[in-house]
């Protein structure tokens, strides 16, 4: 691939961080292409993900999850529609041979501005959607993936701040305030707690690599709890909270609210797993026993049509995948955070271990309220930021095989 070719390369990943929130299918599209790419890449050049220094921990998470919901399927009826449904997971399939490439092709300044792009853009969308459409603010996707997503765009943009020029710098801030604002007029309560506990772990990172003294640090987390105050104060996040609030203290008389729903439906989760323990009733069957348990239950049944799920990422995957889903999906949240935090003190390999605390921590609590890989979206995102960040992982000479 001759130089100018690694720029188009970069231009055509760069769509994903920055337009997949904005611009329908850019991100499905674009992966695609470089997915396909990918395995051409690693056929051509005789590597193997499963043996490159690089890529071999990540090939085998990725590979693990998928495998365990194709067993899923296999120990339950098998169909055509249940390997439709396998194909919403193949993201995780081809992200060995996608990490082979991005970790050697793709530029990490170009992917750092691709994704402050992407901040900035679905922050103006926001304000767009909310004040002068009168919606709530969802890009071109579900509210609630436009987010989650926007929320890590928001951390990712500052994540580096202390290594970069002073243009960068204010571009850096910029994507962040215009972030945060979306996840503020997208109204989802789920990125708003993880917003926190987020920033938390932005200043342990910051402190860990010896970016930041402990009294800014402690000037910082004030200013932190500051804001985190008057967002809450805003007429938005207190009518969310406060709605939740009651529908909380109302759920066992209203099953109908949001919150009542979301706890009707765990409770119907918890009595279902014990059927199927070890590996579900099969990745394909969730939504099928997500509608037959809802229709049964005398205040969710005129709605078991909008179920699909229940609402958990931890207790959807149980329901589907049983104990060997859940022990794939911790796996995938917790194993990545191991193997880059080594290379979290290093000053000039700190930018893309970074990314991975802050993609794991987001996704494990996206899924206490919601799917976290349930939209292909999500899938999407998750995937890509994980084998662009493999370029971190110390290269050893690359095993070649034909």
């Amino acid at each position: 691939m001759t130089n100018q070719n690694k720029i188009y390369f970069n231009y055509l990943c760069g769509i994903i961080p920055a337009f997949i929130l904005i611009i329908p299918a850019s991100g499905v599209i674009t992966f695609i292409l470089i997915s396909i790419y990918s395995l051409i890449y690693c056929y051509q050049q005789k590597i193997n993900p499963f043996t490159n220094a690089q890529t071999q921990v990540i090939s085998f998470i990725c590979i693990l999850y998928f495998s365990i919901a194709l067993l899923s399927i296999l120990a339950s009826d098998v169909s055509l529609y249940a390997f439709k449904r396998l194909g919403t997971n193949y993201h995780f399939l081809v992200a060995p041979w996608l990490a082979v490439l991005l970790s050697q092709k793709l530029n990490a300044q170009a992917l750092s501005t691709a994704i402050k792009i992407g901040a900035i853009l679905a922050g103006i969308t926001a304000i767009v959607q909310y004040f002068y459409l009168g919606q709530r603010a969802n890009g071109t996707v579900n509210a609630i993936p436009f987010g989650d997503i926007v929320l890590l765009l928001s951390f990712f943009s500052i994540i580096n701040i202390h290594h970069e020029t002073k243009i960068q710098k204010y571009m850096s801030l910029f994507s962040f305030i215009l972030g945060c604002s979306a996840v503020v007029f997208s109204l989802s309560r789920g990125a708003w707690i993880a917003f926190p506990f987020l920033f938390i772990l932005v200043l342990f990172i910051w402190y860990k690599q010896k970016s930041i003294t402990p009294k800014p640090l402690i000037l910082l987390a004030i200013t932190g709890i500051l804001l985190i105050t008057a967002a809450g104060l805003s007429p938005q996040v207190q009518s969310r909270f406060n709605t939740m609030q009651q529908e909380i203290e109302s759920h066992e008389k209203n099953s109908l609210s949001s919150v009542g729903a979301r706890i009707a439906l765990w409770k119907i989760a918890v009595e279902t797993i014990p059927t199927h323990p070890v590996l579900g009733f099969g990745l394909h069957n969730t939504r099928q026993i997500s509608i037959i348990n809802v229709a049964a239950d005398k205040t969710l049944k005129n709605t078991s049509h909008q179920f699909g799920h229940f609402h958990n990422e931890y207790l959807t995957t149980l329901v589907g995948k049983g104990g060997l889903g859940l022990i794939s999906l911790f796996i995938l949240l917790i194993a990545p955070c191991i193997v880059f935090y080594k290379n979290l003190c290093q000053p000039k390999n700190c930018y893309l271990p970074s990314l991975i605390l802050l993609l794991s921590l987001g996704y494990a609590f996206f899924g206490l309220t919601n799917l976290a890989f349930g939209h292909g979206i999500m899938n999407t995102f998750f995937v890509f930021i994980l084998a662009a960040s493999t370029a971190s992982i110390p290269s050893n000479k690359l095993s070649m095989h034909s």
